[in-house]
């Protein structure tokens, strides 16, 4: 009996140690493939060795059972072949010989066939080697692969449909200018039914199609170094169940409005690409998002307000954009939490309630300096938001400081020179809002008044200048709304004068109400434009005929489309909100009686007799 079990156990010494050997001659194999003599990591394989030697322990080998199950080399920017006694590690998990975006070596040539035989294999990662396109197909036979990443030489194979168990796939390579990649966006992996997570990187031929919307059980997709000529297809807001949306270094445009669809997303990362877009207002419906990290990807306009309601928000990264508007409120962030809103276009509107969570806020845009003409200077004004009473103006001339002022945001200018402001904040004390310089040109008339006044059924324009420089004289311009202006006369300026001028103007066709403002034309051909001011008519101006009427009204005085209504005597609206056309009224509706009729804010009585 006691020689019958040693019979047994030195049987099965003998078919266990054959098949690590096997496995050990495999990695033999696959040393001299990548003529490993080269890489000081590998120096304890023991190479060629002998029969008997146990591998289990060399550098990246990890066995389990007797078998060698996972073989590590990433990272060790492999040259030469991949063996194909690959083939023989028939108890394999999990092999990797990948690298990250680096050109340094590559494992090159085929796949080789035998890799087919790996029927256990769970993770391939072999990303920037670069195997032949052709041979790719036979990764589409190892359907327990739960993990693959590759470098794509071509077209993602048909059969790859086949990997019904990955749940992790990354296509492209790593390096920042794109490597080799040269592949379309593979349409047909959207029916794996555990796809998780898919990463796409590195220059993907063609456009990023509306299909992208049918990967619908993914939890994390990666746009990193594509150039997708297109715009970011909405269809992403059909992936309801993402947790993770990274896009970088994409060349389309973007209309994120998909992502008010994304209720599950936990992490939103923006980087280094050309949206031209903005957050959608309705983001703070998202309430798992954690992590908002929107970094130089040209996104404009205000942070919406609704961020506020977002419960886990913990890193809030807006750095290198447009963003402008009031900060809102970030209570909800942890003090311990990220706030980047650095090289934007805020003010500090919205900083000072929330500088216990702003980590990094400076190098803000430069703010625009507005001129205002009162009288014979020019009145400046300096934008910056805040509390009035917490901000310091220092104000230059010709870069020589001029004047410094608390709570004051304005500064009265009359010389030809370049204006520019500093801003600081007392309680935002790491940010200084510089402007952009103002240059002030001192008219060549110097106006110091500008009035109308309603008399005779006609409009009497008045000014007054006390010097005056090459002044041709004054074109009267006349609007109804006070955006378009017509020519409506011209009046002789004085040439050269130091002595105070007074003009006069009469509009004998006035509107009830109309907008004026003067042209000032000098000799040489330049001009500048007075303020606007507003004369409202007397009601003798508005004329109305026939009255009594029967059809239609003529109505004389009026601007066109000037608003209609009419009411009973009683004060009871019969018609609101009709416009004039043409000078004409359709009356023809109304019954015969007496009716107030209001043109404008010109009222009068109105009798109907057929």
């Amino acid at each position: 009996m006691r020689k019958f079990l040693l019979l047994i156990l030195l049987i099965t010494f003998k078919s266990f140690g054959q098949t690590l050997e096997t496995d050990r001659l495999a990695l033999v194999a696959l040393y001299n493939g990548f003529a490993g003599n080269s890489y000081p990591e590998l120096a304890n394989w023991n190479v060629p060795g002998n029969p008997g030697d146990n591998p289990c322990g060399w550098y990246g080998v990890t066995c389990e059972g007797g078998r060698v199950t996972k073989l590590v080399l990433k990272e060790l920017l492999l040259d030469g072949q991949l063996a194909p006694e690959v083939g023989n590690l028939t108890a394999l998990k999990t092999l990797d010989i990948s690298k990250s975006g680096t050109w340094m070596g590559n494992v090159t040539g085929d796949l080789p066939v035998q890799l087919g035989n790996l029927i256990n294999l769970e993770y391939l990662y072999i990303a920037d080697q670069v195997f032949n396109s052709t041979s790719l197909g036979v990764i589409g036979s190892l359907t327990n692969l739960k993990g693959l990443s590759l470098l794509p030489t071509g077209e993602i194979p048909a059969n790859f449909a086949n990997l019904v168990n990955l749940e992790t796939l990354y296509l492209g390579s790593g390096d920042p200018m794109g490597g080799m990649a040269d592949f379309s966006f593979p349409s047909h992996l959207s029916t794996l039914p555990k796809l998780r997570e898919l990463y796409l990187q590195g220059w993907v031929k063609g456009e990023l199609p509306a299909v992208i919307g049918n990967f619908s059980n993914l939890e994390v997709l990666s746009l990193n170094t594509n150039g997708f000529p297109n715009v970011t297809p909405l269809q992403i807001g059909n992936l309801t169940k993402l947790k993770r949306l990274y896009i970088s270094r994409y060349q389309g445009l973007g209309d994120f409005s998909f992502l008010s669809n994304l209720l599950n997303l936990e992490e939103l990362e923006l980087h280094d690409s050309y949206f031209s877009a903005t957050l959608p207002a309705d983001i703070g419906n998202l309430t798992k998002l954690r992590k908002i990290i929107v970094r130089s990807a040209d996104f404009h306009g205000p942070i919406p307000s609704s961020i506020s309601s977002l419960p886990d928000l913990t890193e809030l990264d807006l750095r290198y954009n447009s963003f402008s508007g009031p900060i809102p409120d970030l209570s909800n962030v942890p003090v311990s939490g990220n706030v980047d809103l650095s090289e934007n276009a805020f003010t500090f509107d919205g900083m000072e309630s929330n500088i216990s969570r702003l980590d990094q806020y400076g190098q803000q845009a430069k703010i625009v300096v507005t001129g205002q003409f009162v009288g014979p200077g020019t009145r400046l004004t300096a934008p910056a938001g805040g509390t009035l009473a917490n901000n310091t103006y220092t104000w230059y001339r010709d870069d020589v400081l001029i004047a410094t002022n608390t709570g004051n945001n304005t500064l009265m200018i009359i010389d030809d020179a370049s204006y520019r402001v500093e801003v600081t904040n007392s309680v935002v004390v790491g940010l200084k809002l510089v402007s952009y310089n103002y240059r002030n040109v001192a008219f060549p008339v110097t106006l110091i008044s500008f009035e109308g006044k309603s008399q005779n059924d006609q409009t009497k324009l008045t000014w007054k200048t006390t010097s005056e420089t090459n002044n041709q004289g004054f074109e009267i311009e006349r609007s109804a709304d006070a955006r378009t202006f017509e020519k409506i006369g011209f009046v002789d300026g004085s040439g050269d004068t130091k002595e105070n001028q007074f003009y006069h103007f009469t509009d004998v066709n006035p509107l009830s109400m109309a907008y004026y403002r003067l042209k000032q034309l000098d000799y040489d051909g330049k001009f500048e434009y007075s303020k606007v001011i507003a004369v409202r008519a007397g009601e003798g101006i508005v004329k109305m005929y026939p009255n009594p009427a029967q059809t239609e009204l003529t109505v004389e005085g009026a601007a066109e489309n000037e608003v209609v209504s009419v009411f009973t005597l009683a004060g009871r609206p019969i018609v609101t909100g009709a416009k004039l056309s043409g000078g004409k009224f359709d009356v023809k509706d109304l019954k015969e009686g007496i009716y107030t009729i209001k043109i404008g804010d010109v009222a009068k009585k109105l009798l109907i007799k057929r």
